[in-house]
């Protein structure tokens, strides 16, 4: 199997019908397993319960930030207002579990942690467990697995509403995860043929890697969808967009925002920026993409139209005058890139 999630076919065979034939069912589950569902949500009483896991692995010191960056965007796309300033009916829990290389030096370790309580402290989630163990099987990595437990009396956006002839609103710009990851990853090649300001900028867009701004703006703007942009890039993310909500796409491929640092790392490597991780970026339906978009750009963050959904299953992207069909990703670009000699 290829490197990053499980292909969909994989999925729908292997994961959703095996897990769906329990018969253990106590908890009224009101959404779980199935293709594309990033949360699972139970019901309790008049509490929703939004159970979510995220992952990141790598050297970089905000890795085990971004496993919880993960795993609250994929909450917060289901319309969970999760800012400082969230109601004092929703309640964050977060529990870390850290893997580590034997080589692996405690003083990074403690950075890791250092970085991700300065960013759950600024939005009032303090960190309620951590795990950190030591893997023989791991070579010079770490793996982080974030898991997040919120509890909110809000109304949720329930995935699957996008309809036809629709806007398709994206948030800030592509490939921000890898850009960052990379930078941090191969800093030294970079700089051998780049200006070092532009490869510590590039290092710096861990910055944009949460939603959660833009999701609580669109929670309250009328979208039919949501979808987290991060696996397989932003093709990865139209791809999921469309399959989930059961549409078609015609996206303009000039629209789609990109930064000039992704496209120089993205060169240096002969990686293709559109299917590179893109933690940090927000896809969303909506009828009304040009309000969405005013109201976006007031809260500072960019947003713009890159195309609409239509009624057929056709996934195209036009460039000018050339037009493809958008595939699903068989594997992030990041792996590519950091793994091809294994």
């Amino acid at each position: 199997m290829n490197c990053g999630k499980v292909s969909e076919s994989i999925y729908n065979r292997t994961v959703y019908k095996t897990i769906q034939t329990t018969g253990y069912h106590d908890i009224e589950k009101t959404n779980g397993a199935g293709l594309g569902a990033d949360c699972a949500i139970l019901a309790s009483g008049e509490y929703h319960i939004v159970q979510a896991q995220g992952t990141a692995f790598g050297r970089d010191v905000f890795m085990a930030a971004r496993a919880v960056i993960d795993a609250l965007n994929r909450i917060a796309a289901y319309g969970v207002d999760l800012r400082s300033e969230r109601s004092s009916d929703t309640k964050v829990q977060i529990s870390l579990q850290i893997s580590m290389a034997q080589n692996m030096r405690e003083a990074k370790l403690r950075a890791m942690l250092s970085y991700l309580t300065e960013m759950t402290a600024g939005l009032k989630m303090p960190v309620a467990q951590v795990d950190a163990q030591v893997l023989p099987q791991l070579d010079h990595e770490a793996m982080a697995t974030a898991f997040v437990v919120v509890s909110t009396k809000e109304k949720l956006l329930m995935q699957g509403k996008a309809k036809p002839e629709q806007d398709v609103v994206m948030t800030k710009w592509m490939a921000l995860e890898g850009t960052a990851l990379l930078a941090h990853r191969k800093k030294d090649e970079l700089a051998n043929r780049y200006p070092l300001n532009l490869v510590e900028e590039a290092m710096n867009y861990d910055k944009y890697l949460s939603i959660i701004p833009e999701a609580a703006t669109a929670a309250k703007s009328d979208v039919s969808a949501m979808q987290v942009v991060r696996d397989g890039g932003i093709f990865g993310g139209l791809w999921q967009l469309a399959e989930k909500n059961g549409v078609g796409l015609v996206i303009d491929l000039k629209k789609i925002a990109v930064k000039q640092e992704t496209i120089e790392v993205c060169e240096f490597f002969d990686s293709n920026p559109y299917k590179l991780i893109s933690g940090g970026s927000l896809l969303l339906a909506t009828e009304k993409g040009a309000h969405l978009v005013s109201k976006l750009e007031a809260e500072g963050i960019p947003a713009i139209i890159i195309g609409r959904t239509t009624a057929n299953n056709d996934r195209i992207v036009e460039n000018e005058e050339e037009t493809r069909f958008l595939e699903p990703v068989r594997e992030d670009e990041i792996y590519q890139v950091l793994y091809k000699e294994a």
